[in-house]
């Protein structure tokens, strides 16, 4: 039997990869295991990855876990094993690794490493997703087996219950260890943790993070060391690496500060390295009592606890999900969360009855022996068998590898300085003369964003930052925001409201939506409270549906009442706006078509959505299909308005040059559209929009320049323009990355097949 596995891996400091590798190395054991592949869901994708890997999924990219499915449908697999935590994939609650279930062509068993008592509702629904899509379930216990079938994520009989793993050296150098305590000197070695071998040693290792809540051992220990001075606590391993990029380490010198505090200086001893399995194997060999004081109840899993009873040792913890269970039966003690004083209490208890302890230790032992990963292993497998049994591998049809261009940005880079981003070039050369505008820059702050997510953080994070300065030095709260500036870094332009206003809007919320650094938020908020108190009642309908964009991206706690009344009032005139002008053969919110013209839809598609309001959605809806088959999307090759508008006497598409700032809003709005209704056909839509750029249009001619990675900017009579301005780019890079990013193939096929059916 061939199978892969899908998760984080190391070098990734990640618990689920330490779980994923030692699961596959311990299945490459089992017999009739032959192979076990590796897909590697990655969060830095610019850092090498180590050799061995069939693919790599980025985790901020959608279409990544399509091509994945794909690639893994051309090779000799038999079954998909998928470590799952919501945070290790993409999407609002790791949505995304649902789009590499479906498109599977192997049987799929996911190991649940997070089973909530409480969901949320997008919680819920993304975990039942993924386990319809599975033919086995596997979870570590009884109680996660118990509230995965209470909430209804799951049927019942696809559950197994395979308890967490553990290396077999922890328990080999744990014996080796109480041989040489007991030696015939009388001498106790214990490793580099305890040379003098005469402490009674606390131990806690894995990622930090505040979750963790070691700030309750730390607190209890004046207490348990005023009893017993032998006492020691070692504090082993880095910090989280998304705490780290988050907050840095803060976290730890809070701990840190806090032994120092309470002279605690000779009791605690800071580790902070990714420990190796063998040094975890000689940390717990040493440790007496293993401490896991964690904060909240809804861990279901923990490799450290695992691994300490693995070890042998006597254990104090707090009442999460997972220690109420290893623990029960006495491998340890079950102390309130965040109480000092009875952590202390039970560590001194176990110190002032060594029968009490050993106790806990054997049990511990005990339990530890059903855990080692050869067992485990062959209960994996044995799960794994039944899944290609129940569903053998459904037949791959020959199709093409779903990849969008392979998008180049050279010329983006090229056209950004340490400013912002020049407005139009000559070709591939930037016009400096063209200076910059705040437009421009906005579009650049979305784009930029994403691609932050996806490889080379550095620059393009450096870049968001640069283009909120732009729009911070833009903007006056009282009089609006300028537009224009020369290549002199003169402003051209007073204050003043327009379509910029509503695209700075959107750019903020976009931001706002995904940033958590404190020193990111602060300036990001306080800059969109300014601007959204520049837009009076009179704001222009672009210019309103721009800022929207960005208003129903943000969650409730972020969007502030002047920008919930400002989205309100302008979802309200989108509304209005449709009901005074629309009829059965113009169902369009004005008297002409003009630029930029499906964000109109757009913004009331999302705008309902985020107020809840299904009639503001359905009608932006039907405006966007009314707009689409205007513009010849039904039939397959899109046709702009050209940029002079077309008044509502004339017959489509109106005149002047098409413009690729229309082609991308047409992705996204349809791309929207599919979000809210799960329509295929707007996924269909979207693809075609996006196919405009590559010359599936009235010319086919491409707009975008495949050796440089610009984009023309518009589509003529006879030919397409030569400048590859900041405008176009930008609509252009914007428009594949949501494409790609929404792993549109699998929906695509779909619906193919349906229509062969029908």
């Amino acid at each position: 039997m061939r199978t892969a596995i899908v998760s984080t891996y190391p070098p990734r400091a990640c618990g689920i990869g330490t779980f994923a590798a030692d699961v596959r190395a311990a299945l490459l054991g089992v017999d009739g295991i032959d192979r076990v592949e590796k897909v590697v869901v990655v969060n830095e994708p610019s850092r090498p990855q180590r050799p061995g890997l069939v693919a790599t999924i980025a985790q901020a990219v959608r279409g990544d876990y399509v091509r994945a499915a794909r690639i893994l449908a051309r090779l000799d697999v038999d079954v998909v094993l998928l470590q799952h935590e919501y945070g290790i994939f993409g999407g609002v609650d790791g949505r995304y690794v649902v789009s590499l279930a479906e498109e599977l062509s192997q049987p799929l068993v996911v190991t649940l490493h997070t089973v909530l008592s409480e969901p949320t509702a997008h919680q819920a629904e993304v975990l039942a997703a993924l386990c319809r899509q599975a033919e086995r379930v596997i979870v570590m216990t009884e109680t996660a087996r118990r509230l995965l079938v209470e909430s209804d994520a799951c049927a019942a009989e696809k559950i197994r219950v395979v308890p967490h793993g553990a290396p077999t050296v922890l328990a080999r150098r744990a014996a080796e260890y109480a041989v040489e305590r007991a030696g015939a000197d009388g001498a106790s070695t214990r490793g580099t943790y305890d040379a003098a071998g005469e402490r009674f040693l606390l131990s806690t290792f894995g990622l930090l993070s505040a979750g963790k809540g070691l700030e309750t051992v730390i607190e209890a220990l004046p207490s348990i060391v005023e009893r017993h001075p032998e006492v020691l606590y070692v504090v082993a391993g880095r910090t989280h690496p998304d705490v780290t990029h988050r907050e840095g380490e803060r976290y730890r010198l809070t701990l840190e500060q806090a032994v120092l505090d309470l002279g605690l200086e000779n009791h605690v001893e800071f580790d902070d390295r990714f420990l190796t399995v063998e040094e975890i194997a000689d940390l717990l060999a040493a440790t007496d009592v293993f401490v896991t004081p964690y904060r909240g109840r809804e861990q279901i899993t923990s490799g450290a606890l695992t691994f300490g009873i693995a070890a042998g040792c006597g254990v104090v913890s707090t009442p999460y999900w997972y220690a109420r269970d290893m623990l029960a039966s006495g491998a340890g003690e079950i102390v309130p969360f965040a109480d000092p004083a009875a952590l202390a209490d039970a560590v001194c208890r176990y110190i002032e009855e060594p029968e009490r302890l050993a106790a806990a230790r054997a049990e511990a032992r005990r339990i530890g022996a059903r855990l080692a990963w050869p067992s485990v292993a062959e209960a994996t497998a044995s799960v794994l068998r039944e899944a290609v049994q129940l569903a053998p591998r459904r037949r791959s049809l020959a199709r093409l590898d779903p990849r969008l261009v392979s998008m180049r940005r050279d010329h983006l880079l090229t056209l950004v300085d340490d400013v912002g981003i020049v407005q139009h070039a000559n070709g591939v050369i930037p016009s400096r003369e063209s200076g910059y505008c705040v437009d421009d820059v906005a579009r650049l702050a979305v784009v930029a964003l994403e691609l932050a997510r996806r490889g080379d953080e550095q620059v393009w994070t450096s870049i968001v930052y640069r283009s909120l300065a732009f729009l911070q030095d833009a903007t006056d709260p009282q009089t609006g925001m300028r537009n224009f500036m020369g290549y002199d870094r003169r402003w051209l332009d007073d204050p003043h409201v327009g379509d910029h206003v509503g695209r700075s809007v959107w750019a903020l919320g976009e931001i706002l939506s995904t940033a958590w650094v404190p020193a990111v938020v602060g300036p990001t908020r306080r800059l969109l409270d300014a601007i959204v108190g520049t837009l009076g009642p009179e704001t222009s309908l672009r210019t309103g549906a721009y800022a929207v964009l960005g208003l129903a991206r943000l969650d409730p706690d972020r969007l502030q009442p002047a920008a919930l009344l400002l989205l309100e009032r302008v979802v309200d005139q989108l509304a209005e706006a449709y009901e005074t002008h629309a009829s059965v053969e113009w169902r369009w919110f004005e008297d002409a078509l003009g630029y930029d013209n499906a964000r109109l839809p757009h913004a009331l598609i999302v705008g309902g959505a985020a107020l809840d309001r299904d009639d503001l959605t359905e009608t932006g809806l039907d405006a966007l299909r009314w707009l689409g088959d205007e513009s010849g999307l039904a039939e397959g090759t899109l046709r702009l308005t050209g940029h002079h508008g077309r008044r509502r006497t004339e017959p489509a598409p109106g005149g002047g040059d098409e413009q690729p700032l229309d082609a991308s809003a047409f992705v996204s709005a349809e791309l929207a559209a599919f979000s809210v209704t799960g329509d295929p056909e707007h996924a269909m839509r979207a693809q075609r929009a996006f196919d405009w750029f590559l010359g599936r249009n009235r010319l086919h001619l491409p707009l975008y320049d495949f050796a440089t990675g610009g984009c023309s900017d518009g589509l003529g009579e006879e030919a397409t323009n030569d400048n590859q301005g900041a405008e176009s780019t930008l609509a252009l890079h914007r428009a594949a990355l949501l494409l790609d990013a929404a792993g549109l193939p699998a929906v695509l096929r779909q619906r193919t097949r349906a229509a062969a059916t029908a």
